[in-house]
């Protein structure tokens, strides 16, 4: 990450993929489907479902694929390339860990390859990912090799997009940013603390910058320089939260988010200014119907809790002295 930043860039705690989809149904002289390749980074704390998403291979058919390059850690280059470090093998989040849902993550995972931490397993070998008799922070180190969706490389060739995930109950399913304003939301790095990070505190509202533990130096700076990258290489900039809304009465499920993150990647979603929070969320996502994940249908006093949040994120940006005033401003 230090080598990164003294080359123009920044080191990430991240996952990249490259998504190929056909560019608009056409062929190529030789008859095959030309595809266009949608590079994809995101920035997540433990247990969020930065490896889910970044493995997921968005239910594409051949010749169409999503492929993982990286998990945990790279570098956005100012060429818009993103270097990966792990050639390997990845190091991941068990609890939960679903064979309908995460099939790739959980074939990997349950192979004779795999080391497990803190997992159930039965005499006879049998895992079970839901319990958490030893402990809710259950892990695994998988060979690249046995996860299907990995490529052989590790480095993206072109970021067009960023996803920060978040658990805020009063996010929407998905939301586009400014520059700016993804920047504020690379500074508040906002989640909800899980097991995975600190078993005592799972539940209570948390704030990393960049969801980076390992920033040296000025995190000001690291945000505008955050800014500066996303702005000159044209990224698209997405918060989207794979939690719930409200108190938990609707779940964001895996499907949602995969079909939210397919559907950005092919440029088929709709957007539209949302009253309620003052945010920019889809109008219409194909493959899902996001009516039913308004907001204001879900979160009780939102207007109360949205004051809250934005003056409490505000309070947090103003610590950060070298931080640009217009990051500041963007608080969203």
């Amino acid at each position: 990450m230090y080598h990164a930043k003294r080359k123009g860039g920044l080191g990430l705690h991240a996952g990249s993929k490259r998504v190929c989809l056909r560019a608009d149904d056409a062929e190529s002289d030789s008859g095959e489907a030309d595809l266009e390749e949608v590079g994809q980074v995101f920035l997540g704390l433990s247990a969020t479902g930065k490896s889910t998403l970044t493995a997921h291979g968005l239910w594409l058919d051949d010749p169409e694929e999503a492929t993982m390059l990286q998990d945990d850690v790279c570098a956005l280059l100012p060429d818009g390339t993103v270097a990966g470090s792990e050639g390997n093998g990845l190091y991941v989040k068990t609890i939960g860990l679903d064979d309908d849902e995460q099939p790739a993550l959980y074939r990997a995972v349950t192979d004779e390859s795999a080391v497990l931490e803190n997992v159930d397993v039965a005499d006879d070998g049998s895992v079970d990912f839901d319990s958490d008799r030893h402990t809710s922070n259950g892990r695994a180190v998988i060979e690249r090799d046995e996860l299907t969706s990995a490529g052989e490389d590790i480095d993206l060739g072109g970021v067009d997009q960023v996803f920060f995930i978040t658990r805020n109950p009063t996010m929407p399913p998905v939301t586009k940013l400014s520059p700016e304003e993804a920047a504020a939301a690379f500074m508040l790095g906002e989640s909800i603390q899980t097991s995975a990070g600190d078993p005592s505190k799972a539940g209570e509202s948390i704030r990393v910058v960049g969801t980076n533990p390992f920033i040296i130096g000025s995190k000001g700076e690291e945000g505008n320089r955050f800014r500066d990258l996303v702005a000159n290489l044209d990224v698209d900039c997405f918060v989207i939260n794979t939690g719930h809304l409200g108190d938990g009465a609707k779940d964001i499920e895996v499907e949602h988010s995969v079909t939210i993150l397919r559907e950005i990647a092919r440029g088929t979603v709709e957007w539209t200014d949302d009253e309620a929070t003052g945010l920019t969320v889809p109008s219409e996502v194909p493959g899902m119907d996001v009516s039913e994940f308004a907001v204001a249908d879900h979160v009780e006093n939102l207007d109360e809790q949205l004051a809250t949040l934005r003056t409490e994120r505000r309070t947090h940006l103003d610590t950060f002295e070298d931080l640009a005033d217009e990051i500041r401003d963007a608080v969203y």
